[in-house]
Parts: structure tokens; C-alpha cells; sequence
């Protein structure tokens, strides 16, 4: 089995504001930053912790994964990038 990579002190501040905005239970919380932990990356910056909070309060609402969401980022990048030729 595969260990999980432990949250950096941003992904913390996200699953404290997941639980505090949303009622999150905290391994809940802890289990959607871990499920859209690539996005963060993707996205880039560091806004607000609570602005991802809501981020990923939506996708998960929406059922929504975080693989679904990387791909459709990436899908963006690539039609942005053929029309920037």
C-alpha cells in the first residue's frame, strides 16, 4: 500500500477551513485535500486557504474528483496552447 504524502502546513490551514466553514468532519477534510491535492498545484498561487476550501467544497458537492478536475485544466492549457500557435 501506497503511503499518502503528509499535508504541508497550507494543505492544513485548507482542511481547518473545510471544517470550519463546512462542518467537515477532520479525516473528511484531510481525505478531500488528499483528493484534489494536484489542483493546488495546477492552479498555482496561494490564495486564501479558504478560497480552496470553497473550491473543493463545490467539487465534492458537484462529485466532482480530483483526476476529472486535473484533466480538465490540463484539456484548457492544451486548446490555449494550440491557439496561441
Amino acid at each position: 500500500m501506497a503511503q499518502k504524502k503528509r499535508l504541508n502546513s497550507y494543505e492544513k490551514a485548507i482542511v481547518e477551513q473545510l471544517q470550519l466553514l463546512y462542518g467537515y468532519a477532520p479525516a473528511a477534510a484531510k481525505l478531500i485535500v488528499e483528493e484534489y491535492r494536484a489542483v493546488i498545484g495546477l492552479i498555482g498561487g496561494y490564495p486564501m486557504a479558504a478560497d480552496y476550501a470553497e473550491y473543493f467544497h463545490i467539487a465534492t458537492q458537484a462529485g466532482r474528483t480530483g483526476k476529472e478536475w486535473t484533466n480538465a485544466i490540463q484539456k484548457r492549457r492544451e486548446e490555449a496552447a494550440a491557439l496561441a500557435l
